[in-house]
């Protein structure tokens, strides 16, 4: 990129992202910022040029008459152009409302709709198809920049060169103007929770909201110019853009590689020698199963794992063989995993769902510090765990700029500057949430440790939150699931889980009618395949968030004390109590196998 950011003096230094951003390109100028990959190698892109790039698109939209607080969609996957897009809009106090290309065309319609979005930045020439089918429900939708490279431009769009262009040709003196205008409590992005079994629920987050959970309250840090984060989650995901934010008000080197989440290459890690990354669960486990996959760690696990268990059965392995053979298979494990990815990480972060407890103790027994928290959309991260105080159940203590409170219910509360201010055009909704002292009620139950540590104790509301931030309803999934054939009964499985599963009794007796033999001679694989050709159709109708990944076939009814049904036909399920009945069955689902998905 030829064109140099001009150097911004700003009044008031340090008042939102973006503004900081734009400091730490002045300081850092040809350092690298992003490690962009192309194929099997990474091409450095500096601080200067990143910030060259986003000025641009600051300036060609407020060129463009693009107002000040308008809503702007940030609809495509992973790449540069996203990155630059999303702190262009913080920036200019643009609201960026980001959307996965994964949702469907009904719930994208009804997202922008919602938002009123009066441009997108979409990834391909498809998305843009996608938006021009729906163009009858977007009223507002004024224009749609295409962020990937084309030889040829579709009419009524502008390619993301093209804006950037037209942005180098404006009065750099604007910027500047531009950039102040946006104050703390500025509205900066409004994140869609909300699954397909509900309206779309849009929680909007301040300037304010987004930089609290940058600092947690401390001193903003300058990274080390050897650190190096590796965005791995999609940033359609909170979780993901929180740790692109960090490093571009901490100055710290970003690496944004091709193939994330389930599609992740472990070589690709390894070549890169992160420092830090972040996870989910889910991705964590695919990461876990691609270092066992390495030369014989899956056999040096297995013998580890085994006396270890002795160990924690009697608090100590009394012979100084195995004590030795316990030690030395560490050791070596240890030193593959650090090997494998990239010889340089100091942690791992993760959140959005618990950690299975065998990928926790595997990391724990090879050195790799796993530090998880608890948190919401509408408060972003709320505890920490620390390095050492990983234990079942713990989420750690509240960060220093968050109050938590349990109500006498048992509901956790949380207060303070990460909170939302509320859900957009939902003025009822924000109250049944957000009380007269601004305490936000996260629907969850909870306890606080003697330590001032949290941990959960079930949902006040039945509701699910799933690993990527969204809800979802799941009576709505179980009444289609028992609506089909084949299944009989079905309790879903899947809050602050990796992923959605469900408990599953068969209708024995259709489905042996429907392959024409006997119930008695059902083989399980018969009576599996028969109840995944109808929960794949369900599936099917669902969000990807909210598709079944995972079952586990029931024999016999469940018991009225789990599921009940009341004089109205209404059907409750009594979470807790499926949850300590089938401990065995939801442990099977969730334990780290290292088997794939359905899907």
């Amino acid at each position: 990129m030829s064109a140099n950011p001009t150097p911004i003096d700003f009044a008031t230094p340090g008042r939102h992202i973006a503004q900081i951003f734009f400091q730490r390109v002045d300081e850092l100028g040809d350092r690298t910022f992003i490690k962009l990959q192309n194929g099997e190698g990474f091409d450095a892109v500096s601080w200067r040029d990143f910030g060259a790039m986003v000025q641009g698109l600051v300036l060609a939209l407020a060129d463009m008459g693009i107002a000040r607080d308008h809503k702007v969609a940030i609809i495509g996957e992973n790449c540069l152009e996203w990155l630059a897009a999303d702190l262009a809009m913080l920036a200019g106090g643009w609201v960026s409302i980001v959307a996965s290309p994964s949702l469907s065309d009904a719930m994208l319609g009804r997202i922008l709709s919602h938002a009123e979005c009066r441009a997108a930045f979409v990834q391909d020439p498809t998305s843009v198809g996608r938006l021009l089918n729906l163009k009858g429900q977007l009223p507002m939708l004024s224009h749609i920049f295409v962020m990937q490279k084309s030889d040829s431009i579709l009419p009524g769009t502008i390619s993301f060169d093209q804006l950037v262009e037209r942005g180098r040709k404006c009065d750099i003196a604007h910027l500047r103007e531009v950039i102040e205008s946006v104050h703390p409590n500025s509205l900066a992005t409004i994140m869609y929770t909300s699954g397909s079994t509900g309206e779309p629920k849009g929680v909007m987050r301040t300037q304010e909201n987004l930089f609290a959970n940058i600092t947690n309250g401390g001193e903003l840090v300058l990274s080390k110019p050897e650190e190096l984060f590796v965005i791995v989650l999609s940033l359609n995901h909170l979780f993901g853009r929180f740790g692109f934010f960090k490093s571009a008000v901490t100055g710290r080197t970003t690496a944004l590689i091709e193939a994330t989440e389930l599609k992740l290459n472990l070589k690709t890690i390894e070549s890169l020698g992160a420092t830090v990354m972040a996870m989910v669960p889910r991705v964590m486990e695919r990461i876990w199963n691609l270092v066992l996959d390495l030369g014989e760690n899956r056999q040096l696990w297995q013998r580890l794992e085994l006396l270890d268990r002795k160990r924690s059965a009697s608090g100590y392995i009394d012979d100084d063989a195995e004590r030795q053979i316990f030690e030395d298979l560490k050791a070596k494990l240890a030193g593959t995993v650090r090997r494998a990815l990239g010889g340089r990480i100091k942690y791992i972060a993760y959140g959005a769902a618990a950690m299975p407890p065998r990928i926790m103790r595997f990391f724990e027994l090879t050195g790799i510090p796993l530090i998880g928290s608890y948190g919401l959309t509408e408060c972003g991260g709320v505890t920490l765990c620390g390095i050492s105080e990983n234990r079942p159940g713990n989420l750690g203590k509240p960060f220093a700029n968050v109050e938590i409170r349990i109500a006498t219910d048992g509901e956790i509360l949380v207060r303070g500057s990460t909170v939302t201010p509320g859900y957009f055009k939902d003025p009822e909704g924000t109250r049944e949430v957000l009380d007269e002292d601004g305490w936000f009620h996260t629907g969850d139950l909870g306890a606080l440790d003697a330590d001032g540590s949290l941990r959960i104790t079930g949902r006040k509301k039945d509701v699910f939150n799933c690993a990527d931030g969204s809800n979802i309803y799941p009576g709505f999934i179980e009444l289609q699931l028992e609506n089909e054939s084949f299944i009989r009964q079905a309790i879903l499985l899947g809050d602050r889980r990796p992923f959605i599963a469900a408990l599953v009794v068969p209708d024995r007796n259709r489905i042996a009618a429907a392959l024409g033999r006997p119930a008695a001679n059902l083989s399980a694989n018969a009576v599996s395949t028969a109840l995944w050709s109808q929960i794949e159709r369900i599936n099917g109708r669902l969000e990807s968030y909210e598709q079944i990944r995972k079952i586990a076939v029931i024999d016999n009814d469940f018991p009225a004390e789990a599921r009940s049904v009341n004089v109205f036909q209404k059907i409750k399920v009594a979470r807790p109590v499926v949850a300590a009945r089938y401990r065995e069955e939801i442990a099977g689902i969730y334990e780290a196998d290292g088997e794939g998905d359905k899907l």
